[in-house]
């Protein structure tokens, strides 16, 4: 099932996988006005359907995104309008961020700036090994945004993040996976074959278990180890006693 939401932001429904489409591709995807809109609706219907399993990203003609349209950030002179576009931008994010579901991100050409730091909210991100990826804000006067300052030093340490978000150095998807900025980079003929392969395991995982373990992550970054030993003694016995589990387990035992 096709359903456009906005030109430039196209999503598709095919069985349970919902994929996300950045849909400017005479520009690298750079995002404006209309994509941020659309992306605002995309991810709250992706985070509200529960006929969906697994959420994707991608971008169109070969690229995933170049960043924010700095032509239309630059018409954008009063402050309070600017205000109100970053309210949305955090509120998808945040629920990009938050969704009980498998999320992954394709990259291929350029993810460049806020088109980079969108696909890293993902749970896993595959790669073409020569794609390009960059932090390029504080060369052209900006700080990073689309939750960058949160993320990089999470996902690479700090020494990294600055190297990327200070020094603006491009990477490339194989050295984006060797420091551990992204989940896996692969020869560009090899990249579908994975992205279906991640795909299908993800399909198959107990979907409460998984939402779970993945609010305990997001929950870990700022808690305390005593505090997650109490929420991990919450949340097992209640995964126990569901049907999830219980079938789970009697089908393991009836294989033997």
């Amino acid at each position: 099932m096709n359903q456009p939401m906005i030109d430039t932001v196209l999503t598709n429904l095919t069985d349970d996988v919902y994929t996300i489409t950045l849909n400017r591709p005479h520009v690298m995807n750079a995002m404006d006005m209309s994509m941020f809109t659309g992306l605002s609706e995309a991810i709250s219907q992706a985070a509200h359907d529960q006929t969906i399993r697994v959420v994707v990203l991608r971008g169109a003609g070969g690229h995933f995104c170049s960043g924010a349209d700095l032509n239309a950030l630059k018409k954008m002179s009063d402050p309070r309008e600017v205000d109100s576009l970053l309210v949305m931008i955090n509120g998808f994010l945040s629920q990009l961020a938050a969704i009980d579901k498998p999320t992954v991100a394709v990259l291929e050409g350029a993810a460049v700036g806020a088109g980079l730091n969108l696909a890293l909210h993902a749970d896993f991100v595959i790669a073409r090994e020569d794609a390009l990826l960059q932090e390029p804000f504080v060369q052209i006067g900006l700080t990073t945004d689309f939750g960058g300052t949160y993320l990089l030093p999470r996902l690479v340490g700090m020494p990294q993040a600055k190297r990327l978000a200070l020094l603006g150095e491009r990477l490339t998807g194989a050295e984006a996976e060797r420091i551990g900025l992204i989940y896996k980079a692969v020869p560009e003929a090899g990249l579908q074959q994975a992205f279906e392969q991640l795909i299908g395991v993800l399909r198959r995982l107990p979907r409460k278990a998984y939402a779970v373990t993945k609010d305990g992550f997001a929950k870990g970054l700022t808690a305390s180890l005593a505090d997650m030993l109490v929420w991990e003694k919450e949340q097992q016995p209640r995964l126990i006693a569901s049907p999830e589990f219980q079938e789970l387990i009697a089908a393991k035992t009836k294989r033997g």
